[in-house]
């Protein structure tokens, strides 16, 4: 049976639009004059009654032709490209006050890479400004392969509409952004045997995957969490015994050349060599000793780091420097919505959006009714690592950019390392980076800054 959903509530008349506006910013490399189009992309049955509308927020540079152009995207899969778009990528940023909290405000973004690619922000339908028009059509477009069915058309109408077919296209995707990611290379394939069979053969030459979410390593987690269990544990030290880089890469050599060994033993491994690995286990990542004793050297879920790591505190799983006291209610998703109301108060209206319509950061039903299985391609389902290497032996020039943030415990940076080396992909055009940084791994200064210079290197072809 299908999940049940509440029937939703709505003061909303859908009326497509496209509203365009000119620009002027500041960027670090000088003034850029761009245009603004957000714009709706509506999907039809055979009939012409409209099914769903997916929206667009583009920006596009004056007086230059077939210039790159990035379609970029979040995860969820209910959720919006807000994130994204107001701490990162777009030509404004939401405000935050000295603590790094989004505040009502928007400033401009002298990082932004407007001077280097246009942008083009998609929120999959019923997020966003996007929406299920037909209910009865829900199953079509939440689904892995019609989410990304649908994100790969809107990105071919988009290269129509601009006339923009000599572009290099780009992508950019975080949390499960990163599996739509996966799969829209898929459906802009040329294979008449798989994916939409529509073979439109659209080449891509480069792909961010923010937060790896396309694929569980099936390593024992106390291996994957490594890195970000250890670089947590190094900043809420006190007296620090190394740089986080070196402190890091002793726990992830630890984790391989003796714990794995030692969790491979089960219940044979000897007493000496137990306490041994507990002992460094905890020096690593601050949970006692004792638990480590007492669970066969392992840490069972996140939530167990999250709650044992720091005494006192329970770290938040999307960003583990930030910590709420023991008593205190830990919110995982935070007490106010302050993106929501930047984007329908301040962003689209500069942006001369006039809409009934209201910008959903988030859509919990989405996820709720969201078909997570893929469909078969000839005698099996592809994985997305596939689907990913598939794209480079169609592409050659095509490059990928694996980025974690060292601080997330939802899509941890062990797990991408390994699932990246043993995928097979020709690493001389793939990089694993790691930054300081969140599940967005833009979310401290430092990190945003060395993540904006690898996303140039990537669009340099480096």
């Amino acid at each position: 049976m299908a999940p049940q959903v509440p029937e939703p509530f709505s003061l909303e008349e859908f009326t497509p639009g496209c509203f365009e506006k000119q620009h002027v910013i500041q960027l670090s490399s000088g003034d850029i004059s761009f245009t603004s189009v957000s714009e709706d992309f509506v999907f039809r049955a055979p009939d012409g009654t409209p099914e769903a509308s997916l929206f667009a927020i583009s920006y596009v540079a004056d007086g230059e032709e077939n210039r790159p152009v990035m379609f970029l995207w979040n995860g969820g899969p209910g959720s919006a490209t807000s994130t994204l778009h107001l701490e990162c990528f777009g030509p404004w940023l939401i405000e935050t006050d000295e603590q790094g909290r989004p505040q009502y405000g928007l400033q401009e973004n002298d990082d932004c890479l407007l001077d280097r690619c246009d942008l083009v922000f998609v929120d999959p339908v019923g997020v966003g400004l996007s929406r299920l028009l037909n209910p009865a059509k829900a199953a079509k477009y939440y689904s892995v392969d019609g989410d990304a069915r649908s994100t790969a058309f809107l990105m071919i109408e988009w290269l129509r509409r601009h006339h923009r077919w000599n572009s290099p296209v780009y992508l950019t995707g975080e949390s499960y952004g990163t599996v739509r990611a996966c799969r829209v290379i898929a459906e802009l394939g040329r294979s008449p045997y798989s994916e939409s069979r529509m073979v439109p053969g659209i080449p891509v030459q480069g792909v961010a995957l923010i937060g790896w979410a396309a694929g569980d390593s099936g390593q024992e987690l106390t291996i994957s969490m490594m890195p970000a269990m250890a670089a947590t544990h190094w900043y809420h030290l006190k007296e620090k015994p190394c740089g986080q880089e070196e402190f890091v890469r002793r726990a992830w050599d630890f984790a391989r050349q003796e714990l794995l060994p030692a969790l491979y033993e089960g219940d044979d491994l000897n007493e000496e060599t137990k306490r041994h690995c507990a002992d460094i286990l905890e020096t690593y990542t601050g949970v006692p000793k004792e638990d480590f004793l007492s669970n066969g050297l392992r840490i069972h879920s996140a939530g167990d780091f999250q709650r044992k790591a720091l005494p006192g505190y329970t770290l938040d799983l999307y960003d583990a420097r930030l910590k709420t006291p023991v008593g205190e209610t830990y919110r995982m998703l935070g007490g106010d919505n302050v993106p929501l109301q930047v984007m329908n108060g301040l962003l689209l209206p500069r942006l001369g959006v006039d809409t009934a319509r209201l910008y959903y950061t988030g859509n919990i039903n989405v996820n709720v009714l969201f078909n997570m299985e893929t469909e078969d391609v000839g005698e099996y389902k592809r994985t997305n690592m596939e689907c990913l290497k598939d794209g480079m032996e169609r592409t050659a020039g095509m490059r990928l950019l694996f980025a974690s943030g060292l601080y997330d415990l939802c899509t941890h940076a062990g797990n991408t390392r390994y699932m990246v080396s043993h995928a097979g992909l020709p690493r001389e055009r793939v990089q694993v980076k790691e930054y300081p940084g969140g599940h967005g791994v833009y979310s401290t200064a430092e990190g945003k800054k060395a993540f904006v210079a690898d996303m140039c290197a990537l669009l340099d072809g480096r």
